[in-house]
């Protein structure tokens, strides 16, 4: 019974969504059978492999490049207070900037091409994870650091396996917060002189009123964004199931 309870609201609206399509007058309510079948024609197909994938690559290269700068950079400003100080000031100037806003100036520099979506991706990401990767360096024992040194560890290698080890549970919610990030920025980056992904597919059908088509492109973003949380939600507690020890 406990595993049918979570569907029954999702169930409900969909029910209500199908009923109220059909009953009210509006256009601006299709019903669910109606976006189905546009859903069928549309994505099971042709825009899966035009907008679709093209999306998701743009979306795991910037999320990648984000997620590696700010684990770089986090690991540099945590164990060094000379980086931290002379990056500090800069870095919360272009942390407070919403990745939107960025946008023209990326316009400027790559054009409307793909390095132009994956860089507002991968500054969307950045700043979640390196914040995270700070606070987790600073989180580790001072006494596991001594301990280490005690033993003649160089510094890469307390950071490599006494400060990084200490830090990933943080790092990996960085990562977690950033993926809905990068999925709103792969959208938006879209909506702007595209050529092709979820955001030029949404737009095209707004400007020929395809307001079916309209919903499907939410549908997809919807299923994406729980399909990605999830595998990440499971990774993330088949691999760091240790650090509930530490």
């Amino acid at each position: 019974m406990h595993r049918v309870v979570p569907w029954a609201l999702p169930v409900l609206i969909l029910v209500l969504w199908e009923v109220g399509g059909r009953v009210s007058s509006s256009i601006y309510l299709p019903p669910l059978s109606k976006v189905m079948t546009v859903f069928a024609q549309d994505w099971l197909f042709d825009h899966t492999v035009s907008d679709l994938l093209p999306s998701l690559q743009r979306f795991a290269i910037g999320y990648l490049v984000g997620a590696l700068l700010g684990i770089v950079i986090g690991l540099s400003i945590g164990t060094s207070r000379r980086v931290a100080e002379y990056t500090g000031p800069t870095l919360e100037f272009m942390r407070s900037l919403p990745a939107v806003a960025v946008m023209p100036v990326a316009v400027l520099l790559f054009g409307l091409g793909d390095g132009m979506r994956i860089s507002i991706i991968a500054f969307g990401v950045l700043f979640p994870v390196l914040v995270n990767t700070v606070s987790g360096v600073r989180s580790c024992s001072q006494e596991r650091i001594d301990v280490a040194r005690s033993y003649g560890l160089s510094r890469p290698a307390i950071i490599r396996r006494v400060i990084l080890p200490s830090a990933v549970p943080m790092i990996s919610a960085g990562l977690r917060i950033g993926l809905p990030i990068a999925l709103i920025m792969m959208v938006v980056s879209e909506l702007i002189g595209g050529q092709n992904g979820i955001g030029f597919y949404l737009t095209q059908a707004q400007s020929v009123f395809n307001i079916a088509g309209m919903f499907t492109a939410l549908i997809i973003l919807g299923v994406v964004g729980n399909v990605i949380n999830t595998v990440y939600t499971r990774i993330e507690a088949r691999q760091l199931h240790w650090a509930k020890n530490l």
